[in-house]
């Protein structure tokens, strides 16, 4: 009870605001940028009317004397004005659809659910026994969550919306299968000799030599998504179109390097600074076949998804190379 009466609390608070802000923007606006603020304030007012009757049920709520120690001012504000901000968007892009009234007003009283359920500890609890056993089976009940979470979410809204939750279903359901596959293949030799496998790979992610090779990888990650763009701006619509795919996927690489170096931050040896010195002539060629590649290969999923496999696959091998003994006593 005290976590709805917090959510509910929380909720008159961003309503509140919401509808203020609304009718200013309306103010001094014009046209039909007026028109989609008003019903935006108009609707938050109408959230406000109900949340405070609903809150009349709560008055006699006792206080628990549980607390939360107050936060940084900075990002507690920086966190209210984008959620603000957001519901701002929102509720303008709903008054620009006939008949979404109701649909916006449900969507507030969803997010309160929401913030009441995660107040209160359930989804802490649902976390929990979802991880529960193995890696394995944690990962198996993770995928099927998301699908069916993914095929209500696309029950919910219209096809055209819909289209990406049912893909975000068909993705989980797959993962969901290959977790499966994997468990039962798990105490057969096959699957102790993936272990062992990534057992050796896990040992060489902690070697000396992996900071090193995502330091290279941030380097020509960065390099092409830079030159993907630049090539994009440039060129005409169906050569910019290929080297915008290769830029977004550098991007996705350039992640993965960010987030590798920082994991390995604390256990970087001696030498693994050793990424940041660039050989020009080679530097300039590597990225020079990834545009081309990426940009020959772009809009063909498989190909797509060879380079990519290719991508990882150099990264590995250079992180094994690099942690085998007669390397290391080099």
């Amino acid at each position: 009870m005290k976590a709805c009466d917090w959510a509910l609390g929380r909720g008159l608070l961003y309503a509140i605001a919401t509808a203020v802000v609304a009718i200013v923007i309306a103010s001094f606006v014009s046209g039909a940028d007026a028109e989609r603020f008003a019903t935006t304030a108009y609707l938050a007012a109408l959230v406000v009317a109900l949340l405070v009757a609903i809150r009349w049920f709560f008055r006699d709520v006792p206080e628990n004397g549980v607390r939360r120690e107050p936060g940084p001012p900075f990002p507690a504000a920086l966190a209210f004005a984008s959620s603000l901000g957001a519901l701002l968007l929102i509720g303008a892009g709903f008054a620009a659809e006939p008949g979404s009234e109701l649909i916006a007003i449900g969507a507030c009283f969803g997010l309160i659910v929401v913030a009441a359920l995660a107040r209160g500890g359930a989804f802490a609890a649902v976390n929990a026994w979802l991880r529960r056993g193995d890696r394995l089976s944690a990962a198996t009940r993770y995928a099927v969550a998301a699908a069916v979470v993914a095929l209500a979410a696309r029950a919910l809204f219209s096809a055209h919306a819909g289209d990406g939750f049912a893909k975000l279903a068909y993705a989980a359901a797959v993962v969901a299968a290959l977790a499966v596959a994997a468990s039962l293949a798990a105490p057969t030799a096959a699957g102790a000799a993936v272990r062992r496998q990534a057992a050796g790979l896990a040992a060489a992610l902690r070697g000396p030599e992996s900071p090193r090779v995502f330091a290279q990888t941030t380097q020509y990650a960065a390099a092409t998504l830079t030159a993907g763009l630049i090539l994009a701006s440039l060129l005409p619509g169906a050569y910019a179109e290929r080297f915008t795919t290769v830029a977004y996927v550098a991007m996705l690489f350039l992640a993965l390097a960010v987030g590798m170096s920082w994991r390995l931050r604390n256990g970087a040896h001696a030498g693994s600074g050793d990424g940041a010195t660039i050989a020009w002539p080679r530097f300039t060629l590597v990225v020079g076949a990834l545009l081309v590649a990426g940009a020959g290969l772009a809009f063909n999923p498989i190909a797509e998804a060879l380079v990519v496999c290719a991508c990882l696959y150099v990264i590995v091998a250079a992180i094994l190379k690099g942690s085998r003994p007669s390397n290391a006593a080099a």
